[in-house]
């Protein structure tokens, strides 16, 4: 509702990817930035993207304070998940289907930034992930599994548990050590790249590792 975007009388609009398409439109209204997320390089972007907010709202000190912290809690991280033996699968249910997500996708920074390594490292990159079967979740036999319940960060309902949690999936370690890890959907599929998500994501990782 562009009218309704310009009845606003805004000094700038910040979009992310699904914006991408109305720049132009955006731009006619108020200066607009782009400040999605290069999830192959998933560190830079989100520094440079909490730069421009920075020098947008005159906050760049408090930026610096707040990016050494997360920064911090990332290198304590990799400390951690360097030293594990076992591999992680990211995967996501959505309406009773689950699609696995590896190094290089929306998710991957669980891989590439948090450095736990992968189960399957020829997961497809793509948004929508890539299909798997319970029988491939047991094949590929993660040590650590990590779920994002889509149903429930829309709003259709908490089902990742039943989905997940099969006669199959119960034969893997992942499931036998206790090692299903459910992340918080509301941050890791509606609102990574910020600040609070950041964070949140890096507290979710070292706390299903530990």
């Amino acid at each position: 509702d562009f009218e309704a975007i310009n009845a606003m009388d805004q000094e700038v609009i910040l979009i992310s990817g699904r914006q991408s398409e109305l720049y132009e439109d955006l731009n006619d209204i108020a200066p607009t930035i782009f400040v999605g997320l290069d999830t192959t390089n998933y560190m830079e972007s989100f520094k440079t993207n909490m730069g421009i907010l920075a020098k947008l709202f005159d906050k760049e000190a408090e930026m610096e304070e707040e990016l050494a912290a997360i920064q911090e809690s990332i290198d304590a991280l990799n400390e951690k998940a360097s030293g594990l033996e076992g591999k992680g699968l990211i995967v996501l249910t959505n309406g009773g289907k689950i699609s696995a997500y590896g190094t290089g996708s929306r998710f991957g920074l669980v891989h590439d930034v948090f450095g736990v390594k992968p189960a399957d490292e020829g997961i497809e990159s793509s948004t929508h992930g890539m299909k798997v079967s319970y029988e491939y979740i047991l094949e590929t036999n993660p040590d650590y599994l990590f779920v994002i319940d889509r149903d429930s960060a829309i709003g259709n309902g908490e089902a990742a548990k039943e989905v997940i949690e099969t006669a199959l999936v119960e034969k893997t370690n992942a499931y036998k050590n206790g090692n299903i890890a459910y992340l918080d959907p509301e941050v890791w599929y509606l609102s990574g790249g910020g600040l609070v998500s950041v964070q949140k994501m890096v507290d979710d990782i070292t706390a299903a590792i530990e």
